[in-house]
């Protein structure tokens, strides 16, 4: 084969190759282009990164499988079937677990001791993605270290991943972080010890350099992790934290503070659980603060536990659309409230988000960028 056979092969196997790539709407098409034309520097150029894509994050409330819960749960049937529209196809569901999983009968704390059978631990999963049981609570050691330990061994033999509690501070304020569409996902799970000061270190420990415990928020510690994390490439950082009062509708000094430095450290949002009950959302320096979700799936009989919501994060490349969910939680599983009482939840809140706009469904929108704010 002569050369100028040779040539005529190779320009037609590049415009097969370009073909091709145009037909797949491929990321590479720039690059084959590129290298086709022989200017090789604009291959190694960023501009020819694959693009940021799309991906969805659900946070919700508390949830807790013991108790009366078992009176409602069935292994053939999700718990979270009334809100499945939002939850089954989520890249990333994020809970907060309010009791350990195991079958110890030796409770540690002196007062509302909760725990869950294991067998039950498959609901937690609502969806095809990721299912991640935040551990940093109040209950998280009702039944002591041996409870604990129990309730992660059973969570990783069932495959749902875990963050707030571990063998030591190191294991317990460990983030997980997900790589997905182009995203460097991180997500921590911190506790406001100083609402917790009447138990001791036994019945609520927290975690040391070589002591069992659950992650408890630190002024300096976690703004420094969470300032590590957008250094290491993070885009989409969540800070999950058990805070505030129980059943009090306003967030208190200590979340406003905490909320606000982990935004300022770079977070995207700030979600908080515990209080049971809703308390209302800011928009800070461009990001998010759900200061309370209340509750979603728990069996406590006070009515104003019943009234809750959950957030999904709808991430499209570089924005971000908060879609915030009105539910009451009848049966002690989360329903959607209808558009009325949707809209008067999330018109009630405190404090109330100027920057979140209310379908006529009744559904909160808050739209925010995954890009620092300019202060």
């Amino acid at each position: 084969m002569n050369n100028k056979n040779k040539i005529i092969i190779i320009i037609l196997l590049v415009l097969l190759l370009g073909i091709l790539l145009v037909a797949l709407d491929s990321p590479y098409l720039n690059i084959a282009q590129n290298i086709a034309s022989g200017d090789v520097e604009k291959v190694l150029e960023p501009t020819n990164k694959i693009e940021k894509g799309n991906l969805s994050i659900t946070v919700t409330g508390d949830v807790m499988f013991g108790r009366n819960m078992p009176g409602v749960l069935s292994l053939d049937s999700s718990p979270y079937r009334h809100v499945s529209n939002v939850t089954s196809d989520t890249d990333i569901l994020l809970v907060n677990t309010e009791n350990p999983f195991t079958t110890s009968g030796d409770a540690v704390k002196p007062d509302v001791p909760l725990k869950a059978s294991p067998e039950y631990i498959p609901l937690l999963n609502a969806t095809s993605g990721m299912v991640i049981s935040a551990n940093a609570n109040n209950h998280v050691f009702d039944y002591g270290v041996t409870g604990m330990r129990d309730s992660i061994k059973n969570l990783d033999s069932n495959g749902i991943a875990h963050i707030g509690a571990g063998e030591n501070k190191a294991e317990a304020t460990k983030p997980i972080t997900i790589e997905k569409e182009g995203h460097k996902i991180t997500i921590f799970n911190y506790m406001d010890s100083e609402n917790f000061q009447e138990y001791s270190q036994e019945v609520m420990p927290i975690a040391g350099d070589n002591s069992p415990g659950y992650s408890a928020w630190d002024d300096t510690e976690s703004v420094e992790q969470i300032k590590q994390a957008k250094a290491n490439g993070s885009d989409i950082i969540i800070v999950y934290m058990h805070y505030g009062n129980e059943y009090s509708r306003s967030p208190n000094e200590n979340q406003i503070k905490i909320s606000h430095l982990a935004i300022d450290a770079g977070a995207s949002a700030v979600v908080g659980a515990h209080t049971h009950v809703t308390q209302g959302i800011e928009v800070y320096n461009g990001k998010p603060i759900f200061y309370n979700l209340g509750n979603f799936m728990f069996d406590q009989s006070n009515t104003a536990t019943h009234s809750a919501y959950f957030v999904d994060f709808d991430v499209h490349g570089e924005n971000i659309t908060a879609n915030v969910y009105p539910v009451y939680i009848s049966g002690y599983l989360p329903q959607f409230m209808d558009s009325v009482d949707g809209k008067s939840l999330l018109s009630s809140l405190n404090p109330n988000c100027d920057q979140m706009t209310i379908t006529d469904d009744g559904i909160g929108k808050i739209d925010f960028s995954v890009k620092n704010e300019t202060k």
